[in-house]
């Protein structure tokens, strides 16, 4: 699999831009679901480059105006209204696509295999996919957009279980873009809950792993499940997606820590799993309400 230095050039080379931040989802699938923001403060001359044909497809969602100044496909200019923030824009990159960079744009791209589309499919239960089409060239679509601000929020805040966040961001996407855009026609029953058993192997899992970067398929593979079919049950059974019950469990076991006055907030924030002390601070604050300090102190009074 292509490093992220390697598919951030790629994109800046292509749209003329500096290397954009972009989270890779690795494990959900055997081919990487991307996710990458594309922005220019100025406007720039001409068109994004061409680019080889690829059994792939992207969407193009604006985060803010103005958005790229023309859009065309296998060599034609594509028809469209005014874009507008909660627009997507759907992209076969069989048929090279490239944009107008006339203007400034601030977006972000998703980007999923068409093997992707169908190993996901397959783990539900359903058909290939057959593809993605949309009715019209530029939809409204606020889940992709609703998707795309919790995306950009998480690339501005490193450290927040970035692995598992972008594992279950990618599920999100396949499970919306099937129904959306794919012609599924057969869809698999909600999960149930995980079992008990399985609920406390992911937490000893969990606990004993604290400062890595954990992932979907790792927590899959301990319930002996798909990565698909164990994110929608974990939810069902915790009310929460898994990247959150990480921080949750990264704030409890600081907690347990906290109560012995000889250890630092440095070396608890580094057992825990947070990026640096600032990090521990912020997340815990966001939590509890108050800093790791003053909450300590609150109860050494």
């Amino acid at each position: 699999m292509q490093q992220p230095e390697s598919i951030e050039e790629m994109l800046a080379r292509r749209f003329h831009v500096e290397r954009p931040t972009t989270l890779i989802a690795k494990t959900v699938s055997s081919a990487p679901i991307m996710f990458s923001r594309l922005r220019s403060t100025q406007a720039m001359h001409g068109r994004s480059m061409s680019v080889p044909p690829e059994d792939a497809f992207t969407f193009q969602v604006p985060l803010k105006l103005p958005f790229f100044s023309g859009l065309w496909t296998a060599g034609k200019r594509l028809a469209h209204n005014p874009a507008s923030p909660g627009d997507a824009f759907l992209f076969d990159l069989n048929n090279n696509p490239t944009v107008g960079l006339n203007n400034p744009f601030d977006s972000l791209r998703f980007f999923i295999p068409r093997k992707s589309l169908d190993e996901l499919a397959f783990d539900q239960g359903l058909r290939a996919v057959g593809g993605l089409r949309s009715a019209e060239f530029g939809s409204r679509d606020m889940v992709l957009y609703g998707l795309a601000q919790a995306i950009v929020a998480t690339m501005e805040r490193p450290g927040e279980g970035n692995s598992l966040f972008a594992d279950y961001a990618a599920l999100a996407f396949h499970s919306h873009i099937v129904r959306a855009y794919g012609s599924i026609s057969a869809l698999q029953q909600s999960p149930r809950g995980l079992a008990a058993w399985q609920m406390r192997r992911i937490a000893d899992f969990i606990d004993a792993n604290l400062s890595d970067d954990i992932s979907i398929d790792q927590l899959s593979k301990e319930c002996g499940l798909s990565a698909r079919y164990f994110a929608r049950a974990f939810k069902q059974s915790t009310g929460m997606p898994p990247h959150q019950w990480l921080m949750k469990r990264r704030v409890d076991k600081a907690k347990e820590l906290l109560q012995m006055v000889d250890w630092e907030l440095t070396d608890i924030a580094s057992t825990c799993g947070f990026v640096d002390q600032s990090h521990f601070t912020r997340v815990f604050s966001r939590v509890e309400g108050n800093s790791p300090g003053r909450w300590r102190r609150e109860r050494w009074r």
